[in-house]
């Protein structure tokens, strides 16, 4: 699958997304350390209940940020697997199509055999019809 266009465009995509989202809450990981500095330093200033609110409220922000970094790698494992299965069936019919073009009783995943003869090895070949089919793969 890592081969393909399609596969290609899929990694590229999620690849994107990812480096976005590091870039993002890299920067507001940057935010929220300067806001604990700050905070640190008007902890003399500030009387004990004023002081404890902006704790309580940088707290809440601090978790919200670890929960919106969460929500972000489900997401994006979410969308890896969805392209994953879109890619599956498309190749499904490819392959049965060329199962029953050629006579061929099944088709073996490459990763389950032990031992084989290579000129039994499909996969160049159904690699080149699936590029030529699907060149890439729109992740929502």
């Amino acid at each position: 699958m890592n081969n393909s266009s399609a596969g290609k465009s899929i990694i590229n995509q999620l690849d994107k997304k990812n480096k976005s989202n590091i870039s993002n809450f890299k920067k507001i990981k940057e935010d929220l350390k300067n806001e604990e500095t700050k905070l640190t330093a008007q902890k003399n200033i500030l009387n004990n209940d004023e002081f404890n609110k902006k704790v309580k409220l940088f707290q809440k922000k601090l978790s919200n940020f670890r929960l919106n970094q969460t929500t972000a790698a489900n997401e994006i494992k979410t969308k890896r697997l969805e392209a994953q299965k879109v890619l599956i069936n498309t190749i499904t019919p490819i392959l049965t199509d060329y199962s029953d073009k050629n006579s061929i009783s099944f088709i073996v995943s490459k990763n389950n055999i032990i031992v084989g003869k290579s000129e039994l090895d499909l996969t160049k070949i159904i690699l080149e019809i699936l590029n030529s089919k699907v060149k890439n793969i729109k992740i929502k």
